[in-house]
């Protein structure tokens, strides 16, 4: 029974339990971080069209101060200008991890998938031998029934 894996490793406990003490380090690290809840995401938000667009308005506020209304705080908008910098390359950085990890499921996914349907080929072979594995099967061949019933 040939299986060509796509990928073969472990992620010892030890090791995930240090991942994820590094990741709430990670969030210590950037406590000002929010959660908006679904559904309230903010109407305007920055694109990467938007990434001029806002630099020149910040240099406009550099350049004429005193052009703006009495009630505009310009070293607040600097610091969302210069948050939104600062954060780039993190949420890059985050973002390669998290398509990593997504790529490994995927990869360790298809491998289980591969498998799991040779391993219930081998069952339903084996189960006009032995009829003990007749319950196993009629609860593995339930995945069918849901999908099909979907589809």
């Amino acid at each position: 029974m040939s299986n060509t894996n796509k990928i073969s490793a472990v992620l010892p406990e030890a090791d995930k339990t240090a991942t994820l003490a590094l990741l709430e380090q990670v969030k210590t690290k950037l406590p000002f971080l929010i959660s908006t809840p679904i559904g309230q995401k903010p109407k305007h938000k920055m694109g990467p069209s938007s990434v001029e667009y806002v630099g020149l308005c910040l240099e406009g506020v550099r350049t004429y101060p005193t052009k703006m209304r009495a009630d505009f705080d310009a070293p607040e908008f600097e610091r969302d200008v210069n948050l939104i910098s600062q954060l780039w390359s993190v949420r890059i950085a985050v973002a390669d991890l998290l398509a990593r990890i997504d790529d490994t499921m995927d990869a360790a996914s298809a491998d289980a998938m591969v498998t799991s349907d040779k391993v219930y080929d081998s069952l339903k072979g084996a189960a006009k031998e032995d009829g003990a594995i007749n319950e196993l099967l009629a609860r593995i061949a339930l995945r069918y029934k849901k999908k099909n019933k979907k589809g």
